[in-house]
């Protein structure tokens, strides 16, 4: 999820709206869904809209089957292993309840998988 329509790669708008309950309870319209691409291996798909949204929401499911890794959480931290290696691919720290993942830590991933690289601690 996103509030932010300036990540999509292309997007579909919902007639009639529909809406989503968010995690403090309210709910928010999708205005609709589409493909973003934080890197050129990572493209995601669907990634719903919701106007005046402040985060940027990742499925964990999505991220697991497209880097076909797991992610073990801890209290504080989670950390992203390679299914086949069971290297560690990426580690991050959990900061006001979520996981901080910026474009170019899933680019950093993302490049640590392809290329078969340990990657350790990754700073936002």
């Amino acid at each position: 999820m996103t509030g932010n329509p300036s990540l999509f790669s292309s997007f579909h708008s919902y007639l009639p709206t529909s809406s989503v309950t968010l995690a403090d309870g309210s709910t928010s319209p999708v205005l609709g869904s589409g493909t973003v691409v934080p890197t050129s291996t990572l493209p995601l798909s669907p990634v719903l809209s919701l106007p005046n949204f402040a985060f940027n929401l990742l499925s964990i499911s999505k991220i697991t089957r497209t880097l076909k890794c797991s992610v073990t959480f801890f209290p504080g931290y989670c950390v992203f292993q390679d299914l086949l290696t069971k290297q560690t691919i990426g580690k991050r720290h959990e900061s006001v309840g979520l996981y901080i993942l910026d474009t170019s830590i899933t680019k950093g991933l993302c490049m640590g998988k392809m290329k078969g690289k340990l990657m350790t601690e990754m700073a936002c």
